[in-house]
């Protein structure tokens, strides 16, 4: 199987991997056995290449249905193809999907696309595909359930993408109202210590912790 396309359609380049062919590793000698094995070595040769040319002409498929359907009718189309697009360029599929909806309003169909991007991606390709579903999350309003895919993405992002995670993670938990966790994110990237702009992160910790310190006041009537 091929590696996810370099779209023709844009933004939705990607890094998935190919599916690991399985080689044959040994055989007995004997002519009925070879025999086989020629068979069997010519059935993979010939499903690589179906599989090829069915991945080729879903990419040619996905390619015009982007550029010439726009809207809820390309949110519609682009739903149908991802359920039985070969898996080659199913991520692909998804991630015009996630933008279609984004674009469209759809927030929560944008969401679930990402998601189905990060379950199939390598771990690069994760984060991102894991951060793109929190933000649609979060502008549909749903804030806590993007934390909560903030925070089990931090469990295993790569570090280069740590700082990245923390940041949204902060914002999106004040967002939320979770003082002490947005707290926590910007006390992270404040300890990495290769912060441009430390004066920000000290204000933004500061307002945290007066909404912290407000919130655990017990109110009085008086």
């Amino acid at each position: 199987m091929t590696d996810v396309p370099q779209a023709k359609a844009a933004a939705t380049s990607s890094d998935i991997p190919s599916v690991l062919r399985l080689p044959i590793q040994y055989w007995k000698q004997s002519v009925a056995v070879i025999a086989v094995i020629v068979v069997v070595a010519g059935g993979y040769a010939l499903f690589n290449l179906y599989q090829k040319s069915q991945d080729e002409k879903a990419e040619q498929a996905l390619s015009k249905l982007v550029a010439t359907t726009k809207g809820a009718d390309l949110v519609t189309a682009l739903t149908q193809m991802a359920a039985s697009a070969p898996a080659g360029v199913r991520a692909a599929v998804n991630l015009e999907l996630a933008k279609a909806a984004q674009d469209a309003g759809d927030f929560t169909k944008a969401a679930s696309a990402w998601e189905a991007v990060a379950k199939e991606a390598p771990a690069s390709m994760r984060v991102i595909a894991r951060l793109g579903q929190a933000a649609v999350l979060s502008k549909a309003g749903q804030n806590d359930q993007a934390v909560a895919v903030l925070e089990s993405l931090l469990t295993d992002a790569p570090k280069a993408f740590v700082m990245t995670v923390d940041r949204q993670l902060a914002v999106t938990a004040e967002a939320a109202g979770q003082w002490q966790k947005a707290l926590d994110a910007y006390g992270r990237m404040k300890a990495d210590g290769s912060l441009q702009n430390p004066g920000y992160i000290d204000a933004r910790i500061a307002a945290l912790r007066a909404k912290a310190d407000a919130a655990a006041t017990p109110k009085t009537n008086g």
